[in-house]
């Protein structure tokens, strides 16, 4: 089967987390992943596979390939795109069901690393002491990235190479300055895959 065929289930994702993860983080991720779901259920990729394989997947690099297991990372990389998907889920419903930080990086998310700037998170609603998730961005930027590179087809309508190259002259630069562990996996990662198309 190809890559771009598969998916993460719900009960792959709750087991790889269960005795992990608190009991009620988990069911937060998991309703992220029906919401995910359902959000998506009507878009494709543009390899014509389902768009909630792709965000599955995504999530599936974090956990399995990184051993990450924090609860809005996993909800933000669910849900990445889900401002684009649906015009019936807003920042103010994800804020409700999710809390303000994953709802801050979905928004980021729908720009580019610049926005990190731009919208500056408050911690603990102290306006004067800001984080800045630069890590948590690019983990999420780059696992999404990272999927895409791995489920590339060529097709009359779409050549991954302007792609590939776009995001080395981006995405490449921003993340060789990290010294985050699951950053530099996933940098390494994406240069496999890019030479195992380019050559």
């Amino acid at each position: 089967m190809l890559y771009s065929r598969t998916y993460f289930s719900k009960e792959e994702l709750e087991n790889a987390l269960n005795g992990i993860v608190d009991p009620v983080e988990l069911n937060r991720i998991l309703s992220a992943y029906d919401m995910a779901d359902m959000a998506y259920s009507d878009k494709k990729s543009f390899n014509g596979s389902p768009y909630f394989f792709h965000t599955t997947r995504v999530c599936k690099i974090l956990v399995s390939e990184l051993g990450l297991t924090e609860p809005e990372i996993l909800i933000a990389a669910l849900l990445h795109d889900i401002f684009e998907a649906s015009n019936e889920i807003s920042p103010e419903i994800i804020n409700y069901n999710f809390g303000a930080y994953v709802t801050y990086l979905l928004t980021i998310l729908k720009d580019d690393f610049a926005a990190i700037k731009k919208y500056p998170m408050p911690v603990n609603d102290n306006i004067n002491t800001l984080k800045i998730p630069s890590d948590d961005y690019l983990i999420i930027w780059l696992g999404e990235h990272l999927d895409n590179f791995r489920s590339l087809e060529v097709s009359p309508m779409f050549n991954p190479i302007n792609y590939i190259l776009n995001i080395i002259s981006t995405l490449f630069p921003v993340a060789e300055k990290s010294e985050n562990p699951a950053v530099k996996k996933l940098l390494h990662e994406l240069k496999q895959e890019r030479n195992k198309i380019l050559g």
